[in-house]
């Protein structure tokens, strides 16, 4: 909590509405627009890879949080409001999958991870996750990420 304390003292409206801004990239409501926009600019192989990550990593976050049943930090700390259970956190999960897929992709690793660092961030500023939270979704959006790409590999020999 007293990371969550030391960023809330900077709580000044341009740092708000920006955090405010970078969380909406990892909502649960894009996830549907991300492969929506992908099917026009990727081709069908690389739709279909990206379609199917985001939705196994949907999958295993929502067995993950269920499983653990893990609180969120206490409301006195939201800046948003925000529902559900706390770990691991779906946006830092899904931020890594999402951006870290396409930073591989497009060969644009920096600019993906300073998107996968900030939505993390503003999950912890807004005072909706503690940092183990979004630690442990990074972690576990890595582990999927780096699956994914190994098993496409090895897919991708036997052909």
């Amino acid at each position: 909590m007293e990371l969550i304390q030391f960023l809330q003292q900077f709580d000044l409206p341009p740092i708000l509405f920006l955090m405010k801004g970078i969380t909406l990239v990892g909502n649960v409501y894009f996830y549907p627009i991300y492969p929506f926009i992908g099917f026009f600019l990727l081709k069908r192989k690389d739709w279909l890879s990206y379609l199917g990550i985001i939705i196994l990593s949907a999958i295993v976050n929502e067995a993950l949080k269920n499983g653990f049943a893990l609180p969120r930090p206490p409301e006195s700390l939201h800046l948003i409001s925000a529902s559900g259970l706390g770990f691991p956190s779906g946006h830092a999960q899904m931020a890594v999958v999402v951006w870290g897929w396409l930073g591989r992709h497009y060969n644009r690793i920096i600019p993906a991870s300073v998107i996968i660092f900030l939505v993390g961030l503003s999950r912890i500023y807004l005072g909706v996750h503690f940092p183990h939270q979004v630690l442990g979704g990074w972690a576990i959006g890595f582990v999927i990420l780096m699956g994914w790409f190994y098993l496409e590999k090895e897919l991708n020999k036997k052909r």
